[in-house]
Order: structure tokens, then C-alpha cells, then sequence
């Protein structure tokens, strides 16, 4: 009967033609720093994937407003410029709180040029 390490890691790796080990192995283990205990590691990543979640919430908006920049150089209207604007108002909204007593809106809207 294998057990579930065995069905996790996969069959041995086999000798190499010389009878040397393989060193290729499916399953590895990241080193330690000496000092370094197992639950320290734990806490950190824990650390680590809260703060993960926290800015995933928060970048996933933005980065996707980012994402629809158009390239630098390329040709985009003044009202596709105002419309991205109106958004990132928008989500600028829905991800972070406004100050206390500000009940003020930002507005986007075309002026002429004195040129």
C-alpha cells in the first residue's frame, strides 16, 4: 500500500546510467536560514497572504482602470480621455474613504483652449 506522500510526490526518480542518484526530485523543500523556526516561517507567510488579500482587493481596481490606458503615442478622444476620468472617479469612490466633512465630487469637463 503507498501512501499519500508516495501518491504526492510521485515514483522515485530512478538512477541515472552511471548508478549516481537522480538530482532532479518533484518535491523540494525551500531552506532554512539556521535560527530560523518552522512556525516564524508560518507567521510571516500568514502575514504575507493577508496583506495580499487586502491589496488584491483594493489593485484589482485600479490596475484594471491602469490596463485601459491606451498606449503612449496613440490617438485617443477627448472623450474617451473623459470617460476613463469619470471612472477612475468612480473607483476612487468605491476603494478609498473620504475625509470627514468632504462631501464635495470630482467633475471632468471640456474647456477651449486659448491656442
Amino acid at each position: 500500500m503507498t501512501s499519500l506522500i508516495s501518491k504526492i510526490a510521485g515514483p522515485k526518480p530512478a538512477p541515472e546510467a552511471d548508478g549516481a542518484p537522480n538530482t532532479r526530485s518533484r518535491l523540494t523543500t525551500p531552506r532554512m536560514e539556521p535560527g530560523e523556526t518552522l512556525t516564524a516561517r508560518l507567521l510571516v507567510a500568514r502575514k504575507e497572504a493577508a496583506l495580499g488579500q487586502d491589496r488584491a482587493t483594493t489593485d484589482l481596481l485600479l490596475q484594471g482602470l491602469i490596463d485601459r490606458l491606451p498606449k503612449p503615442d496613440a490617438i485617443w478622444s477627448l472623450d474617451d480621455r473623459a470617460k476613463w476620468l469619470r471612472t477612475a472617479a468612480s473607483v476612487f469612490d468605491l476603494v478609498y474613504k473620504r475625509g470627514d466633512g468632504e462631501m464635495r465630487a470630482i467633475g471632468i469637463s471640456f474647456g477651449k483652449s486659448d491656442t
